[in-house]
């Protein structure tokens, strides 16, 4: 089974952006531009939440996971953030 899946997340009070999510890992990972100084680069990660949440489930599925799947990777993220601040 894959151990990381893609979730929208706010990325301010109007977009959401791409996030990469591990299981067993604290926290997520959002996508962005490989060069933020560069305002010729499309930041293709960012949008509304409706076009947001397509490519994240577009690439959840490509990588074949279900939504309890998905549910399980995040939890286990929230998980592992519950633990370090307990350890």
């Amino acid at each position: 089974m894959t151990n990381y899946c893609f979730i929208p997340v706010p990325d301010n009070k109007t977009f959401h952006r791409v996030a990469k999510v591990y299981e067993n890992v604290n926290g997520y990972f959002p996508l962005g531009k490989s060069n933020k100084e560069d305002p010729n680069e499309l930041d293709k990660f960012v949008g509304r939440y409706d076009e947001v949440k397509f490519i994240c489930d577009m690439w959840n599925k490509r990588l074949k996971l279900s939504e309890d799947q998905i549910d399980k990777i995040v939890l286990m993220s929230l998980c592992a953030e519950e633990e370090e601040d307990n350890g």
